[in-house]
């Protein structure tokens, strides 16, 4: 029986829930838009763009996510939000996703905001959240890449604060603390938080795995009589759920083996998928830029240039990175009209569909979280599956039969995930 269930506000997050329950022995699976939920799975869930979505066109996606779900004998309920809390109340905002939470579970308490994954670099202390870039540890709204982040920029710390902005009510949602966990308190705190009346939400404090295990140990015990118990986070609570309920010893990367050469799509603004990129071109993948009057409208011609030089490279075995942006200083990115997620999504994600339907390439990567559900959607998935751990928070994936890549291996890396010789890895040029 499925024990654990799902929500993901992106494609890329939610193969990070994905790799953790994998790690641990779990068989997980996750759907793309209307398909039918799997029943052969411990973990299952939807994922969807509402991370890069607004207004009415975020709450039909939720809603409707969250009531196919619920239609589940779940124990735990997963909204998997980013491990850096990009949000604004106006795009993908996680307080307007905790508010339909509770609208189609009205009789729970308020929800616990748990986004810390510290094995990835992500920590939470006195509410204040943080993350690791380059080898140091920044606080959220000093971080170099989110405190600039191109569409959600982060200039508040204190989740306390972002989510009464985003929640839009007169509290300011409590907390509990790192000291809990050390001084017994913690069982009880949980407790009075989630009694709390009137109260939506509160933060809790995690900066390594002990904390997290005591959170998984508390979403477990809660016994609500009507319905599962509830969390709003990351790929951090997913591992601590899977280790809570398996004995299996963490799997560990094989050996990556495309069947021919790789490519990758990039619609990311993050510095580190530039560097990614960079890195991938300084080693003789072909560069294919997206011309920038393509990022705003769509011309047939256009599109069949830059598949012709996809296919062309593709055709003689080299590997191929097609990018929207080299980073968020690209001017193709800096200048002119705001890119929207499901378009520049559905451009590249329809590329890398005609390359698969064509036979060219078996092996796909796709970088970038906000546009990453669109591209999937182009390419007609509905149901991924874990393949092969590979890095932490990017695990190869395999789609359901019906789809353009289907028998293909996917990489869906967010802005942020990776080493710098990621594409590299991928194509099998270095050890994974």
């Amino acid at each position: 029986m499925t024990a654990f269930g799902f929500v993901a506000d992106d494609l890329t997050g939610a193969a990070d829930v994905l790799a953790q329950a994998h790690r641990y022995g779990l068989e997980a699976a996750l759907v793309i838009g209307d398909a039918p939920l799997p029943t052969d799975t411990d973990v299952v869930g939807f994922a969807g763009p509402a991370r890069s979505l607004s207004g009415a066109a975020f709450d039909n996606l939720v809603t409707r996510d969250l009531a196919g779900i619920a239609a589940l004998n779940l124990e735990v309920l997963l909204y998997k939000v980013c491990s850096t809390f990009d949000s604004s109340p106006t795009v993908g905002s996680i307080g307007r996703g905790i508010q339909l939470l509770h609208e189609q579970f009205p009789l729970h308490g308020p929800v616990p905001v748990v986004p810390a994954q510290p094995a990835f670099g992500r920590y939470t202390a006195f509410s204040n959240h943080y993350a690791t870039y380059a080898g140091k540890i920044y606080r959220l709204d000093r971080h170099p890449v989110m405190s600039r982040h191109p569409s959600t920029p982060m200039s508040e710390a204190d989740l306390r604060q972002v989510l009464a902005q985003q929640l839009g009510g007169p509290e300011t949602p409590e907390a509990i603390h790192l000291p809990a966990y050390e001084d017994g308190t913690f069982k009880d705190a949980w407790a009075d938080r989630s009694r709390e009346h009137g109260a939506k939400a509160f933060v809790v404090d995690a900066v390594n795995e002990h904390h997290m295990d005591a959170v998984a140990e508390a979403l477990t015990r809660e016994e609500h009589g009507h319905g599962p118990s509830i969390v709003v986070g990351s790929g951090g609570i997913m591992a601590a759920l899977a280790r809570s309920v398996s004995d299996h010893a963490p799997r560990t990367p094989g050996p990556q083996n495309p069947a021919g050469p790789v490519l990758a799509i990039s619609a990311s603004a993050s510095s580190t998928t530039a560097e990614q990129i960079n890195d991938a071109i300084s080693n003789g993948w072909v560069d294919v830029p997206v011309p920038a009057e393509l990022l705003h409208r769509d011309d047939a011609a256009q599109v069949q240039v830059l598949d012709e030089r996809v296919s062309a490279a593709l055709r003689t075995g080299r590997n191929v990175v097609v990018h929207t942006t080299r980073g968020a200083a690209d001017p193709r990115y800096g200048t002119g009209t705001p890119v929207d997620a499901g378009y520049v999504g559905t451009l590249i994600g329809g590329i890398a569909a005609r390359m698969a339907t064509a036979g060219l390439t078996r092996d796909i990567a796709v970088c970038g979280g906000d546009t990453s559900s669109h591209a999937l959607i182009a390419m007609g998935v509905r149901q991924l599956r874990v393949s092969d751990q590979f890095v932490t928070a990017g695990p190869v994936l395999l789609a359901d039969s019906a789809s353009a890549v289907s028998g293909s291996r996917l990489l869906l890396k967010g802005g942020q995930v990776g080493p710098i010789d990621i594409l590299r890895r991928f194509a099998g040029q270095l050890p994974s």
